[in-house]
């Protein structure tokens, strides 16, 4: 229910000029040491300019060296990354098997009904609370009483939960669900299949009437007064089928109390209109 520093680059190399001939101080020699020192001066500006080439070349092989050197950090830094995402899911996964086997049946691999209320005990929260069957709504729970380790274990960890603190930090967002409209439908639809023996499509009116109670009375109260009617005041029916349970649900969302806006035209069941009928012989 969550580097390296790169390397240094190296300093260029200053090319190192020779030191020129010294000049001659005989007339007959000047001209050759002046042709020499030519050659010298021209020699030293090619040396120069291959010095500044080799330079610029250590200088473009030094950057092109870093560069490899950023993607190898790059890629061990994002295999720490997911080696660190993983680990923190085997943590989560094993938080989680430790949360259900606190609570599951002995020899079994689901949380039964001493489970349930031991767990409920410890979030402070009564069995017969709604927000139990928002819970097992929330863990797609299949039968009432029962959550199997993969419901368990499935549905927490997509609410980010993995312990019993964190879950009674989540309760308060159980009950946002029943103020969302669409959430509201949806988990009393789910109320009708969760209550229900998973081979029958009807749905027994004690568990039918229970469940209606549970779920419809925080905003409808007069819901009350068709639970008392298909308990106390008719024998037609034993159970409830899907259609009508979406139909009741309409029903006390629109009609008013004392049902003196029910349109007897309308596409009601045989099951309200009798129910009508009564309540108004009932107040006549």
């Amino acid at each position: 229910m969550g580097n390296s520093p790169s390397k240094k680059e190296k300093t260029p190399t200053t090319p190192i000029k020779k030191k020129p001939d010294v000049v001659g101080t005989n007339n007959t020699t000047q001209t050759g040491a002046s042709s020499t020192n030519t050659n010298i001066a021209s020699s030293n500006t090619h040396q120069s300019s291959n010095n500044s080439s080799s330079g610029a070349s250590n200088n473009a092989n030094n950057v092109s060296n870093s560069k490899p050197s950023n993607q190898t950090q790059n890629v061990t830094s994002s295999h720490q990354s997911t080696k660190s995402t993983g680990n923190d899911k085997e943590d989560k996964n094993k938080r989680l098997d430790e949360f259900f086997e606190k609570y599951k049946e002995p020899d079994t691999n689901q949380i039964g009904p001493d489970g349930m209320v031991q767990l409920c005990k410890d979030i402070n929260v009564e069995p017969e609370d709604i927000i139990v069957l928002v819970l097992a709504w929330r863990l797609k729970a299949q039968s009432m009483g029962y959550f199997t380790r993969q419901e368990f274990v499935t549905g927490l960890s997509e609410l980010g939960i993995d312990s019993l603190a964190k879950l009674q930090s989540y309760l308060p967002n159980f009950k946002k669900d029943l103020d969302d409209p669409n959430n509201y439908k949806d988990i009393y639809r789910f109320a009708f299949v969760f209550a229900k023996e998973s081979e029958n499509k009807i749905l027994e009116l004690g568990n039918a009437c229970d469940m209606m109670s549970l779920v419809l009375s925080v905003k409808y109260p007069h819901i009350d007064q068709l639970v008392d009617y298909l308990t106390n005041h008719q024998k037609s029916y034993r159970g409830i089928n899907m259609d009508q349970w979406l139909s009741i649900f309409e029903f006390v969302k629109s009609i008013n109390a004392d049902a003196s806006n029910y349109d007897e035209n309308g596409a009601w069941p045989v099951l309200l209109d009798e129910y009508v009928d009564w309540l108004k012989t009932k107040s006549s």
